[in-house]
């Protein structure tokens, strides 16, 4: 139990801002951190609603509450995974053979890409936000601990495309187990959102799966399996797409 205790503490530690008691980074105790992963994206959804739920209780702008929706997962974060994103944008948009692109994922310096397509996706994410309701955004919620269960899942079953921390984990076994914890918070996911809105929620869980698709896709052709930033990449692009679905969606359904 110990073990088990500890890594829920590396998770927390490493994908949050949670100010949590430090643990050992021992191969025993990162064994089961990526079944915790998941349990930072539904602690954003229940701050997410809760904040939400305020704003519209005092009836504030609805701009601040997709300036809020915008800012809580970095804030949360730390922007872990748009670190990830920026990284990764990088690399595929230099058109350089598969090895300078792994190169490209390993500089800490992020490139004229990176920069640019960030503006980008704050500027589509923030207009999302903004144009959901209070129901809408339940039912979208849950994309915070589907995408991290994914990535979980991609982490625990996929070759790793370089070297670091995503080896590490693999090293550290309890992947079956990984898989099959990171597969009921899937299924636990979209139950959540089915149970608000049955058709909304299809929309949105599947618009996940098809971005979630593609990235995979793009993880084999392009860099020949997964790493971290991979991982964080396709986390923020699968978020993305499933607030936009929700967005278009609640306003047409």
């Amino acid at each position: 139990m110990k073990s088990v205790w500890n890594s829920f503490l590396i998770a927390l530690s490493m994908y949050s801002k949670i100010p949590v008691p430090q643990a050992d980074w021992t191969e025993k105790n990162m064994r089961y951190a990526l079944c915790f992963f998941p349990l930072v994206g539904a602690i954003i959804g229940a701050l997410g609603y809760g904040l939400y739920y305020l704003l519209v209780r005092f009836a504030l702008p609805s701009m601040l509450a997709g300036a809020i929706l915008t800012a809580l997962p970095v804030v949360v974060t730390g922007g872990i995974h748009m670190d990830g994103f920026c990284d990764t944008t990088d690399a595929i948009s230099s058109r350089q053979p598969r090895e300078k692109k792994l190169e490209i994922l390993k500089d800490s310096h992020a490139g004229a890409f990176a920069v640019l397509w960030c503006a980008v996706y704050f500027i589509v994410y923030f207009a999302a936000a903004c144009s959901i309701s209070l129901h809408t955004y339940l039912v979208f919620l849950s994309a915070y601990v589907f995408t991290r269960a994914l990535s979980a899942l991609s982490i625990a079953n996929f070759p790793t495309a370089k070297e670091g921390l995503v080896s590490t984990f693999k090293q550290a076994g309890a992947n079956r187990v990984v898989t099959a914890v990171s597969l009921l918070w899937i299924a636990g996911a979209v139950l959540f959102s089915l149970v608000f809105s049955l058709w909304l929620g299809l929309i949105v869980a599947g618009t996940g799966i098809v971005v979630y698709l593609f990235c995979v896709a793009v993880f084999f052709k392009v860099f020949g399996g997964i790493s971290g930033d991979l991982a964080g990449w396709m986390l923020q692009e699968t978020e993305l797409f499933m607030l936009l679905a929700a967005a278009i969606g609640g306003a047409l359904l």
